[in-house]
């Protein structure tokens, strides 16, 4: 399995000194730790660390898991896509706090007559609206939201660690996913949890097999 230069040195690291803090490792690294949490649940999750509660993250030794590391990170996310949840421009804030939470989602696509992508809704955006407004019954969803061209989206074809990327560089929780380039046709989307999910998923195979 290949690894990234960081995970490499994280690697290195605990080999000659288990186990270490998350904080400790991250100060080695002259890193913050939320730079460095992806890499040690990546690590954790193929069993090359071990996280110890309270006591930090200890190396398991030279067992690593044999699996296609470019599959793991080259998957188009067309694979892997979850379904948007959508409301209307001219529904109220009551109407979008309701699907919000029936839906259990951290955001809302807003869309036209037409279906196309006219406007994001994060979970945030509504408890701040709220909080500040009596009136949710009849407030529309169009003041609230971000209107496009001022949404990130991803296509189809983007692998997961293009996705990624996206998602850490404009730190946001999930992307629209459209049919291609400036298209406004949200055919999905793609979020930090399922790119997680995907990377468990891959290891659990791996054990299983």
């Amino acid at each position: 399995m290949d690894f990234t230069k960081r995970q490499t040195r994280i690697i290195n690291m605990l080999k000659q000194t288990s186990p270490l803090t998350s904080e400790k490792i991250a100060g080695n690294l002259e890193l913050s730790v939320s730079t460095i949490r992806p890499d040690l649940r990546f690590l954790t999750s193929v069993e090359v660390l071990n996280a110890r509660p309270k006591v930090g993250y200890e190396f398991k030794g030279n067992q690593l898991l044999n699996f296609d590391y470019d599959h793991i990170y080259q998957t188009p996310i067309s694979e892997i896509l979850l379904p948007t949840t959508e409301i209307k421009a001219s529904d109220t804030l009551q109407v979008a706090v309701g699907k919000l939470f029936l839906k259990d989602v951290g955001s809302l696509y807003v869309v036209n007559e037409k279906g196309d992508l006219v406007g994001l809704i994060s979970r945030k955006d509504l408890l701040r609206a709220s909080l500040n407004n009596s009136n949710v019954q009849s407030m529309m969803a169009s003041i609230i939201m971000t209107r496009m061209p001022n949404i990130i989206t991803a296509t189809p074809d983007m692998s997961v660690i293009e996705a990624g990327k996206l998602l850490l560089l404009h730190k946001v929780d999930s992307l629209p996913v459209v049919e291609k380039q400036s298209s406004r046709h949200a055919i999905g989307k793609i979020t930090k949890n399922r790119i997680f999910q995907h990377f468990i998923e891959i290891g659990m195979k791996t054990i299983n097999n």
